[in-house]
C-alpha cells in the first residue's frame, strides 16, 4: 500500500511539473520568447532573426535594415557584442505578437540564461526603432546582471534615443516643448519604469524627450570613451549616481 501510495504522489508530482512547464512555454513572455526558434509559427531568414510564417513582411528590406541599424549602434559604441545573445523577432499576426508581448521593444528576460529578444511588428519596421532597440540589447549585454538591475530607466532610455534619430526625439522638439529647458523633468523623476512609462502616449514621450537631452548633454561632455568605463564601473559595483556624475 505505501509503495503504491508513494507511485501515486510521484505522478502527481510529475503531472503538476509537465503542467507548469506547459504554462511557463506557452503563456508567459519569457517562456514563449525563448521557445521562438523551435515554434513552426516562426521560420529562421537569418542567425538568430525570425519571423511569423506567411507574413507580409518583405524579408530583404528586414535584413537591410537591422545591417544599417548595426552600423550606426557599432559607430555609437566602438564594437558590438550583443549580436550572440539577441534574437529579432519580427511578426504581423496580432495573435502572436499578443504572446510575444511587445509590438517594439528589447526585452531581457530575468531568469534562465541572460537573452535579449527585438520584438517588432510591421507597424514598426523601422531603421530608428531598430537602432534604438539594439542600444537596449548592446547595452544589456555589457551590463553584469546586478548592473542591470541599478541602472534607472531614464538611462535605458535616454542611451537608446542617442541612436533614434525620429524628429520627436530631437533636439529643436526638446527646446520647444520645455521652453528652451524651463520646464524639464528632473531624471530622479524617472528613475523607474513605474515612473517612466506612466500616463498616456504624450507623457511618456516628453520623458522619452528628456532623458534623450540629458544623455546627449552627458555625451558630449564624456564621449564613447567616457561611456565605456561608465559600463566598467557599473560591472565593477559602483553606485550609479556615483559613477554617472564623476
Amino acid at each position: 500500500m505505501k509503495t503504491k501510495k508513494r507511485i501515486l504522489f510521484a505522478a502527481l508530482i510529475l503531472i503538476l511539473l509537465s503542467a507548469l512547464t506547459v504554462c511557463f512555454f506557452q503563456f508567459t513572455q519569457c517562456g514563449y520568447l525563448m521557445t521562438i526558434p523551435y515554434r513552426a509559427s516562426f521560420t529562421e531568414i537569418d542567425e538568430h532573426v525570425f519571423v511569423n510564417k506567411n507574413n507580409s513582411m518583405n524579408s530583404k528590406e528586414i535584413l537591410s535594415l537591422i545591417g544599417q541599424a548595426k552600423e550606426r549602434d557599432e559607430a555609437f559604441f566602438g564594437e558590438l557584442h550583443f549580436t550572440d545573445d539577441t534574437y529579432f523577432i519580427f511578426c504581423d499576426d496580432e495573435k502572436l505578437i499578443g504572446k510575444l508581448g511587445e509590438d517594439h521593444a528589447a526585452v531581457t528576460p530575468s531568469v534562465l540564461l541572460k537573452k535579449h529578444y527585438i520584438c517588432i511588428s510591421d507597424d514598426y519596421l523601422d531603421l530608428d526603432i531598430l537602432a534604438h532597440e539594439i542600444t537596449h540589447a548592446e547595452l544589456h549585454t555589457r551590463l553584469s546582471r546586478s548592473a542591470l538591475k541599478r541602472i534607472p530607466t531614464w538611462f535605458d532610455e535616454g542611451l537608446a534615443t542617442q541612436n533614434d534619430y525620429r524628429e520627436m526625439y530631437s533636439e529643436e522638439q526638446w527646446v520647444s516643448q520645455t521652453d528652451n529647458g524651463k520646464n524639464t523633468i528632473a531624471p530622479e523623476d524617472m528613475d523607474t519604469p513605474q515612473e517612466f512609462y506612466a500616463g498616456e502616449k504624450d507623457d511618456r514621450r516628453f520623458r522619452y524627450l528628456n532623458a534623450k537631452h540629458e544623455m546627449s548633454v552627458w555625451m558630449k561632455a564624456h564621449g564613447q570613451q567616457g561611456l565605456l568605463e561608465l559600463i566598467n564601473k557599473l560591472n565593477d559595483g559602483t553606485d550609479f549616481n556615483t559613477a554617472y556624475e564623476e
